[in-house]
């Protein structure tokens, strides 16, 4: 739980403009973890981009669990998605881009929650 508030605290901190350039935050989870939300704003334009770093053959679920407007994708595995999505097997990195379906006049606020999944899930 801690690395989650960890987590929400990190993400509110930065600015929009600090992570939606042409790289990406990393953000590592270690064994332990189990979920936590990752909290942001989409930007006007272009998009806010994660770099998930965790350990080899990793499940994890991920799920847009608030805001409006926005969606989430991960090159290679899904595109433009909201609904909690599970991928399994996972070589211990993955990509994800958060942006505006429709370009709003300001930044839109969404919570992405990710958790670790047992075997079987993904």
């Amino acid at each position: 739980m801690r690395l989650a508030k960890a987590m929400s605290l990190a993400c509110a901190l930065l600015t929009p403009q600090a992570i939606h350039a042409d790289t990406c935050q990393i953000l590592r989870f270690g064994a332990g973890f189990t979920t936590g939300d990752l909290n942001g704003s989409a930007p006007q334009e272009g998009e806010i981009c994660y770099d998930l770093r965790f350990p080899t053959g990793q499940n994890l679920s991920i799920e847009l669990v608030g805001g409006q407007n926005v969606s989430v994708s991960a090159p290679g595995y899904f595109d433009a998605r909201s609904d909690r999505i599970f991928l399994g097997d996972l070589p211990g990195q993955i990509e994800l881009r958060v942006f505006q379906l429709m370009r709003a006049p300001s930044p839109q606020p969404f919570a992405l929650r990710i958790r670790f999944e047992p075997p079987g899930n993904g």
